[in-house]
């Protein structure tokens, strides 16, 4: 595999180990990492040390007719990994820097603490999103790849039009409320049996199908012209108490199913 030499600035890497296929970044604030253009398999997850940490088989060789010039109007790799790592007010910035980091796999360990974000709206992303044991906040978007949460805590910012949303909790975040949608892909969550929470459905066209111990929330709606008489037919609930409610959790699909598992 060919050898990367990379230039990197000070100011930009207060901590380094780099090899050609791991990267290091000490951030100096531990507010937030926002995640773009990175369209090939990723996969995060948390980790107790103080750095981020980025690994990947990427092997982006610029082609020989290109030496000596630059990619027009792409940011700087810093990292030999296709990626430009970078630090402002407090948000860490991992950017790949060409279409063809979609043809690589990355692998994200993330200080625990620190929210996340993932812009995968792109149609030339060629993966799917699968995250395990992260416990934190994330927000995720994505256009046709699916998305997979498996024992994670959350909370949770998912939209994607045509990708499958697929959580299972370790535990509900009581933190921040949880937000699950996609237009016509499906979306499927698994909750243990003992945890608390609000949960409201919308659903257009798809069905929504349930083996938790759920109770119903919703109001009535009622006029003044039906005061004193009994509902014959009533509206559908959308809103549920899972023992005895708790942190909002809100499901919305178009036209896919939804689904809630006891985990």
């Amino acid at each position: 595999m060919k050898k990367v030499t990379v230039l990197l600035a000070a100011f930009v890497l207060p901590l380094l180990s780099m090899s050609q296929e791991k990267y290091e970044y000490s951030p100096k604030v531990k507010n937030r990492v926002e995640i773009t253009n990175l369209l090939g398999e990723i996969s995060l997850k948390n980790t107790s040390e103080n750095t981020i940490v980025i690994e990947s088989d990427a092997n982006f060789e610029k082609p020989e007719r290109a030496e000596g010039l630059q990619l027009l109007g792409a940011m700087e790799d810093n990292t030999g990994l296709a990626v430009n790592v970078s630090e402002e007010d407090g948000i860490v910035s991992i950017t790949g820097i060409s279409k063809q980091v979609r043809d690589f796999n990355y692998s994200i360990s993330i200080p625990a603490g620190i929210a996340v974000s993932i812009d995968y709206h792109s149609p030339f992303a060629s993966g799917d999103l699968d995250i395990d044991s992260y416990n934190g906040s994330l927000e995720i978007k994505t256009l046709s790849s699916d998305v997979k949460l498996n024992n994670c805590s959350g909370p949770f910012t998912v939209n994607s039009v045509s990708g499958d949303v697929e959580v299972i909790f370790s535990n509900v975040s009581q933190g921040e409320p949880t937000s699950l949608a996609s237009v016509s892909g499906f979306v499927d969550v698994s909750i243990p049996a003992g945890n608390k929470a609000n949960i409201e459905i919308s659903n257009l066209t798809g069905n929504v199908y349930n083996n938790l111990n759920l109770e119903s929330a919703g109001k009535e709606d009622r006029d003044e012209r039906s005061e004193g008489l009994g509902a014959i037919k009533r509206k559908g609930k959308t809103s549920y108490k899972l023992n005895g409610g708790g942190q909002e959790i809100y499901l919305k699909s178009v036209s896919g199913n939804i689904y809630l598992r006891k985990k």
